[in-house]
């Protein structure tokens, strides 16, 4: 559906700033794509350039099998009828009432006022405001105005959703309900979504592929759940981490006094990720039953992953040496990974 080869994007001025810097990626036609990276990264010039709101200074951009840097302006006009769009501040028009700023695109286009309402009143249903179509913007709620924006950018039954920070402006209860919506939107519509956001928790909600931008950089990039279990790049594990913790606690940590490699009677403390049909196997049960060790949870969650269960367990094994290497060759035949993080010495 979306196909970017090294998009290169330039702003030129007194001191030229390159914004893109060979970016590519490709987004499948009814998939939710989510770009993630701080201020300043690049993801808001990249979305941009996908409906060709910026014109990259190089590379090329194929939507629905059209390259678009190739267009006349009229051309590119008719091609983002097709792209709606909804932004972090909304941009509703305040003098106009919930039904005719959904309506301001049907009526540029010289819809029939019949055909209007035939339009807007489905939509209204799919976005929970039936009962606002008469209220102006300054009587909604934040949630309530990103409705009636993705009601606005769905009015000329596009293809292609971009969302431009489209929660960053909310509350988190309000955030989860406009995930949901949108969620929900891309199943019934079969939409595909390009979602942008500096927060990793939108990513873990509803996105299946997720690119991280720094610096005008693609730096990684693949299927949500591989990233989420296993991050390559800094600025990745720092943006998991900000929603799910896969280390033991400061406090802990500091009490545990690790030491990076094995001493005389240590025990091993180790991190165990499980995912899918493995975190619900009982291996800790399992080692202390068949091997002559004590294991000791220290710290463990789980999230779900695109309905995928993702676990973290970070255990204290103690044992004789044979014990333990027993049990630690076990654990590496299990459908888990597993690390090492330390050793820490007994008390005997």
């Amino acid at each position: 559906m979306i196909n970017l080869t090294n998009v290169t994007k330039t702003y030129v001025g007194k001191k030229d700033v390159c914004a893109l810097k060979g970016v590519s990626l490709t987004v499948e036609p009814g998939e939710i794509y989510g770009i993630i990276g701080l201020s300043g990264a690049g993801k808001s010039t990249l979305i941009r350039c996908i409906n060709m709101l910026e014109k990259p200074t190089e590379g090329s951009v194929i939507v629905d099998g059209q390259e678009l840097t190739s267009l006349s302006i009229k051309e590119l006009r008719e091609v983002r009828k097709k792209m709606g769009m909804i932004f972090q501040h909304f941009n509703l028009l305040s003098s106009r009432t919930v039904y005719d700023n959904i309506a301001f695109p049907l009526e540029l286009e010289n819809r029939s006022k019949q055909e209007i309402e035939q339009t807007i009143i489905p939509l209204l249903e799919l976005v929970g405001l039936t009962d606002k179509k008469s209220y102006y913007p300054s009587q909604l709620s934040g949630g309530q105005k990103q409705r009636v924006g993705i009601a606005r950018a769905l009015a000329n039954n596009p293809k292609i959703l971009l969302c431009d920070e489209a929660t960053s402006a909310l509350d988190p209860q309000t955030t989860k309900s406009i995930l949901e919506l949108l969620r929900d939107i891309n199943r019934k519509l079969n939409l595909t979504i390009v979602l942008i956001t500096h927060e990793m928790h939108v990513i873990k909600e509803i996105c299946h592929h997720v690119a991280v931008i720094e610096n005008g950089l693609i730096i990684e990039q693949g299927k949500v759940i591989d990233v989420f279990t296993s991050p390559q790049s800094v600025t990745a594990k720092e943006f998991i981490g900000s929603v799910i913790s896969t280390n033991l606690p400061e406090e802990l940590l500091r009490s545990l006094q690790l030491s990076p490699t094995p001493i005389l009677n240590s025990n091993i403390i180790a991190r165990l990720t499980f995912l899918g049909e493995s975190a619900n196997n009982p291996v800790i049960a399992s080692l202390i039953r068949n091997f002559d060790i004590d294991a000791s949870i220290l710290f463990g969650n789980v999230h779900y992953i695109q309905g995928i269960p993702f676990g973290i367990l970070i255990v204290s094994l103690s044992g004789n040496e044979d014990s333990l290497e027993n049990a630690m060759a076990y654990l590496q035949k299990q459908d888990l990974k597993v690390e090492v993080i330390g050793y820490v010495a007994t008390n005997n």
